[in-house]
């Protein structure tokens, strides 16, 4: 039954029925682990299991340092009888020996089989061989070799189908490759499983006298000693009770009062941390810090009572059903492999035409499958909460102070399906402005977003038959598919349908959440951090008509340019032009575009269209960290995926240094259009430098309280990469440093400081609005939503917060801070960014700032 009128009421046997909900969170985790574990202990692959990876990673260096000890005995002049296993892994990272040879034992004596040493031997030889194997095809021929491990990977093959597909492809393109014979192999391995037990004190021998268990008479069998035994055991049932599988609660979640212990109700699950992965210095400062204002956003994010969307769901279940592919739906059966060419043994064109074809088929296949395991997740959890008339979701941070749901199947950050499948569980009524609102919505959820909002309105008044039609039949009018976001455009239609049928519209109790979204939300926090108005007119800041939109404002500069470029003779200057898109310097210095290349590549780019699609990813990602290379990759990307859509450039063999020159020209555009974030984030970046050089790590308090704290070590590192069927597998075992990584620490501090900032304007915007009596929230970061009849009041909060932060100057505060926490560096602090002549108090009155 729909909630309406004020908070859940709880009934009385409800707190024991959300006990039961957690105590089945922890056995569900305990299941999902122990079945994992066993299933790869099972199949000899105990050393990918948690205490697996454990054991290999502390015990990698102990064992490389061993096996070089070794090594160098024997070539010094003292061979004995195994020098043979010195020859055959000299010329191999001790490291990738040490690696393989711990995970082919661990996955063995972490198994129930007995083992006996030979076996075992071979198991480690013939690990050691694929890789000086597939090392040596890599070599020879690298660029095959990277083609078919990018095929597999991609196809998600499997290490013995890995495997036999590389051998036989060595022999294909005559790779050559000498088999270790039994003997040596036999001695090699036996000589890794003794380096194994004198470096780790792990394993023991004991000498089968009996035959038992189908072992022959007088060999010696391998065992994992008691104490290792134990600790497998022990970490094994460790990670059952600490790998719970949280999900929505059916009361309100227990109120965050503290660094620990919010959300859930019990002691059956795990205690939940308020941050996320935090180091303890950060808990410690946070324990000591005044909250109240975090505690109020959060708990009041988190108490929002929902509810599953019955309507949306039966649509999601009827799809399924019928296996259809529509709207994201994952349909339930593989794609059948193309047939066979009945010439495939002598006509070769049309066997790699095949080859190509049945790959493409098994790749997606392996995608497919993948998403329906995630489909059927969320499927099994809509099923569990359907009845419940309330479920909420626990809510905590990450080390910047951004709010995260902590189930992970279902919750109201989820996708398009996955908020399409909830609604709020209070209805309220609409109002006097709630139906102007809720049309908003339903036109922003379709894609008719990038006009007024009485445009918008407009097109669903005009648009309202379609609508009642997919409301009342959707399964019979799929026009709802066509929309940008289909399952929250579903819901829509559900919801004015039955608006439609009501005798009051005021009176109508409506659910769903009415979402404001930021435009291009990063640069907005940086507009207004500098006070920009340039930047700022872009991206919604400043009253308009419309909504502005910065993606198409970086294409028309980029349109400009390639205008100016096309019509520009080289007596008329092209030659300056030119100087403008010399490439950095490389380790092979190459040439710049000629005169007439660029001249070409405009024309031909014109033809081609600069459309918002092409810019929009490498301005979306400036804030966080962007850069000419991802820039390049984000261009590229968006270019071939027209072109794969049947728009051609034509420029042939010249399309990569076109591509790459047209991103140049981006980048410069973005740099037209917003001026402050790339002053922000410089001097951001200076700052982080000058810290990590004193050895300091850097943490400030946000405009919430929340005290963010961003520390990147120096590591000592022993990295290991090998070829385990192919796979080419990076093992990283490390210890952290005293010291602090200067690189890491600059490039980071602009997209941490930008999250931690938009993390605070969530926050004591869910604050504000809970004391202002708005008690459903639906809040994403940089998309806030309640009820239509709310929307107004919560428009209004969420820009007088705004306004207040930056108002406050937090760029003075975050250098005041650093300058007290490292005062070594104070005097060196490079002078703040100028700030520009945006009104704050404009932002108040601009419609679209979040729309």
């Amino acid at each position: 039954m729909p909630i309406y009128g004020g908070r859940v009421t709880i009934h009385p046997d409800v707190f024991q029925r959300q006990i039961e909900l957690e105590i089945d969170m922890s056995n569900l985790g305990a299941a999902r682990y122990q079945a994992r574990s066993a299933r790869e202990i099972e199949q000899d692959r105990g050393g990918e299991t948690q205490p697996g990876q454990f054991l290999i990673k502390k015990a990698v260096a102990a064992v490389s340092d061993t096996l070089q000890i070794f090594i160098d005995e024997v070539y010094s002049g003292r061979p004995g009888p195994k020098a043979v296993a010195a020859r055959l892994v000299r010329d191999m990272d001790p490291d990738a020996v040490a690696y393989i040879s711990l995970k082919a034992i661990l996955g063995r004596l972490m198994s129930k089989s007995i083992t006996n040493l030979t076996g075992l031997s071979m198991n480690v030889a013939n690990a050691l061989e694929n890789e000086a194997r597939f090392e040596r095809f890599a070599v020879l021929n690298p660029g095959m070799f990277a083609r078919l491990d990018k095929s597999l990977t991609e196809d998600g093959a499997n290490e013995a189908h890995r495997r036999k597909v590389l051998i036989y492809a060595m022999g294909k393109y005559n790779i050559p490759w000498e088999r270790w014979g039994r003997n040596d192999s036999v001695l090699l391995g036996s000589k890794m499983v003794e380096l194994v037990a004198d470096a780790t004190g792990l394993i023991e021998f004991a000498l089968n006298q009996t035959g038992f268990g189908g072992q022959y008479k007088d060999q010696h069998q391998v065992f994992l000693t008691a104490k290792a035994s134990d600790w497998v055991n022990s970490s094994l049932l460790r990670g059952e009770l600490l790998n719970p599988y949280y999900m929505p609660t059916i009361i309100p979640p227990k109120n965050w009062t503290g660094i620990v212990g919010g959300g859930y109700h019990s002691d059956a699950v795990r205690p939940v941390s308020l941050v996320r992965k935090a180091r303890r210095v950060h808990l410690d400062m946070l324990a000591s810090t005044d909250l109240t204002n975090v505690f109020l956003g959060l708990n009041a994010i988190q108490q929002t009572p929902w509810q599953i969307n019955r309507g949306v769901l039966d649509v999601y279940e009827a799809l399924l059903k019928a296996g259809s592919d529509v709207a994201g739906v994952v349909p339930l059966t593989d794609i059948p492999l193309p047939p066979k060419p009945y010439d495939i043994d002598t006509n070769e064109e049309a066997r790699q035409k095949w080859k190509w074809a049945a790959r493409d088929a098994h790749t997606a296949n392996y995608h497919r499958r993948q998403d329906r395991l995630s489909q059927h997740a969320l499927l099994t959890m809509c099923r569990r909460f359907r009845e419940e008339p309330a479920i909420y979701f626990p809510h905590n941070l990450d080390f910047r102070g951004r709010a995260y749901p902590v189930p992970l199947v279902l919750h109201p950050q989820g996708s398009d399906l996955v908020k399409g499948l909830l609604r709020f569980a209070v209805g309220k009524p609409l109002g006097t402005d709630g139906r102007y609102w809720l049309a908003v919505h339903g036109a922003n959820t379709f894609g008719v977003d990038k006009v007024s909002f009485e445009d918008r309105v407009q097109w669903v008044e005009e648009n309202s038959e379609r609508v009642y039609s997919v409301g009342i039949d959707p399964l019979a009018d799929m026009w709802w598919t066509e929309a940008d976001s289909p399952w929250c455009f579903l819901a829509f239609c559900f919801e004015w349908t039955a608006l439609y049928a009501s005798e009051n519209n005021c009176d109508f109790v409506s659910h769903l959440p009415i979402a404001m979204d930021g435009s291009c939300n990063g640069l907005q926090h940086f507009s207004a951090m500098l006070r920009d108005s340039i930047g700022g007119a872009a991206v919604n800041l400043i009253p308009s008509d419309k909504p502005q939109d910065i993606y198409q404002a970086v294409a028309d500069r980029v349109m400009e340019k390639l205008r100016l470029i096309a019509c520009t003779s080289a007596s008329d200057g092209l030659a300056d032009v030119a100087e403008m898109f010399e490439p950095e310097e490389t380790h092979e210095k190459k040439k710049g575009p000629t005169e007439a290349e660029m001249q070409r590549w405009a024309h031909s780019w014109l033809n081609f269209g600069m459309d918002r699609k092409i810019t929009k990813r490498p301005v979306m990602v400036l804030p966080y960290g962007g850069t000419p290379r991802s820039c390049l990759k984000y261009v590229e990307e968006a270019v071939k995926e027209k072109i794969a859509a049947g728009k051609d450039p034509n420029l042939g063999d010249e399309l990569p240094r076109a591509i790459a020159w047209l991103s140049k020209l981006v980048w410069e555009g973005i740099g037209d259009v917003v001026v402050a974030a790339r002053d922000a984030m410089g001097w951001l970046q200076k700052v982080a430098r000058l810290t990590a050089k004193a050895n300091s790590p850097l943490y400030w308090q946000t405009p919430s309280g929340f005290v963010a704290y961003q520390l990147y070590p120096d590591l000592t590192l022993r990295r290991i990469k090998t070829r385990i069927n192919g796979t080419i597998i990076k093992l990283t075992a490390y210890d952290e440093a005293d010291t602090i990584n200067n690189s890491k620490q600059s490039t980071s501090v602009s997209p941490n400081y930008t999250h931690s900032m938009d993390a605070s304007a969530m926050i004591l915007t869910a604050a504000k609005a809970f004391l202002r009596g708005i008690t459903s929230l639906a809040m994403i970061h940089d998309s806030y939503g309640t009820h239509a009849c709310d929307t107004t009041t919560l428009r209004d909060i969420l820009r007088e917060v705004f306004v207040d932060m930056y108002r406050n100057r937090p760029l003075v505060s975050f250098r005041d801070q650093v300058a007290a926490q490292c005062p070594s560096v104070a005097d060196e602090l490079p002078e703040l960014p100028p700030e520009g002549d945006l009104n704050l108090e404009q932002i108040k009155e601009s419609r679209f700032f979040f729309a």
